[in-house]
């Protein structure tokens, strides 16, 4: 499906969908766990496809109105697992089906199967798993366990990798000491650590060496997901380009991308973020370039650098080398995208020099079949007309977007 946005002034108020991130995890706790509710998760392909790894491990479920009723699984089992475009799924069960002595095959979409996995699997590996495919552990791979515990040490492309860890580690018969020598967007893994104890699942230490006793047992209750502050940036971006939205449920919690506040007001955005309210306002505004630091907020580059495109002055963007092994080369897309509406910008391994001041943009773009750059990139036709080819994507991490957008007022065609 093919989207059409066209110049348009949009105003209203809309509710921050719920966090991709908190109910991956919540949802994989609560499988782990006796018995728990989930209130107000994510439904998106990325999170049923959570939902099915959770069931296919031997966990029950149910859907209520607002909340899920889990059964955990007393016992991993294995199988052949087809993860679709969710990273996030396939790294946390790559290390929990390591601990299962059933042999498993992990498998995902074409976008999925170009991501590397080998530090994850090589450490894996040296504490008991059993693992085969290529050079870079791309799916599909094979693994089965059973891992014991000891002493892991790690240096990590991707937070994944590091929330993997633990999330089986806890489990494995001994005792472990988890040392990561490098890893980027370590916000992502507070969430993981806020998530496991809420499960009663002690890991001590802090930082870069945690240790973490062996033979425990999840124990969720209860856990409400909180909002999506990546998933927020694309209408507080909206409201900064054609006019103004109002967002409400957005509570603070320990998503890194909650930063995109605090850049929109480096950008010179006329934005606020009532805390207290939970509410988030912006408004159209004239913006000036930045230099942009994405080692901790990745998913935020795609939203940046089409307010970048606006902004006077050149943006950097820069320790983003990460999102080279994102759903796509995203710094690749972004920059292709860039250059098709026109817009002058250079492309370096780890980021991205956008010279912007555009008033106006017309043209074509395409998602690359990534979520993000979907959901960014539609909204410069708030500024002209732009086209975005492969636009159904965006159910991967905010189904409805476009009706969402639509209600604010942007005039949208779907071809």
């Amino acid at each position: 499906m093919d989207v059409i946005v066209r110049k348009s002034e949009i105003s209203g108020e809309l509710k921050a969908p719920p966090s991709k991130s908190y109910t991956h995890r919540a949802f994989i706790s609560a499988s782990l766990s006796k018995k728990t509710k989930i209130f107000d998760p994510l439904i998106s392909e990325d999170t049923l496809a959570t939902l099915r790894a959770c069931k296919k491990i031997g966990s029950e479920y149910h859907r209520e109105k607002n909340f899920f009723e889990f059964r955990g699984t007393e016992k991993i089992t294995g199988g052949y697992f087809n993860f679709e475009n969710s990273g996030t799924t396939l790294r946390i069960f790559t290390g929990l089906l390591s601990l299962s002595s059933q042999k498993s095959t992990l498998d995902g979409d074409r976008s999925l199967r170009t991501r590397p996995n080998r530090e994850l699997v090589l450490t894996l590996k040296k504490i008991g798993a059993h693992a085969s495919g290529d050079e870079l552990f791309r799916a599909p791979f094979r693994i089965r366990g059973i891992i014991k515990g000891g002493k892991v040490e790690i240096s990590a492309p991707s937070s994944q990798f590091i929330s993997s860890l633990l999330y089986s580690l806890p489990l494995a018969k001994f005792d472990s000491s988890l040392n990561i020598i490098s890893t980027k967007s370590r916000p992502y893994i507070d969430i993981t650590l806020e998530v496991l104890e809420k499960s009663g699942v002690t890991i001590e230490g802090s930082f870069d060496c945690f240790h973490i006793p062996g033979e425990q047992e999840f124990g969720l209750k209860q856990f409400s997901i909180p909002n999506d502050f990546s998933s927020a940036s694309y209408p507080i971006a909206a409201g900064i380009l054609a006019g103004e939205v109002r967002i409400t449920n957005a509570f603070d919690s320990k998503q890194g991308d909650k930063k995109i506040v605090e850049l929109c007001r480096e950008m010179g955005a006329d934005i606020e973020w009532k805390k207290d309210q939970g509410l988030i306002i912006a408004r159209k505004s004239d913006l000036c370039g930045i230099c942009f630091n994405a080692e901790n907020t990745p998913d935020l580059v795609p939203t940046i650098a089409i307010l970048s495109a606006v902004a006077e002055g050149v943006t950097e963007i820069y320790n983003a080398e990460h999102l080279r092994i994102k759903e796509i080369d995203r710094i690749r897309g972004i920059a292709m995208n860039l250059r098709s509406l026109g817009v002058e910008v250079e492309e370096f391994k780890d980021g991205l020099k956008i010279r912007g001041g555009k008033k106006e943009f017309y043209g074509t773009v395409d998602s690359f079949g990534d979520h993000r750059i979907a959901l960014a990139f539609s909204l410069l036709g708030l500024l002209g007309e732009v086209k975005c080819r492969n636009s159904e994507v965006v159910s991967v991490s905010y189904p409805g977007f476009f009706e969402v957008i639509r209600n604010l007022g942007a005039k949208i065609e779907f071809c």
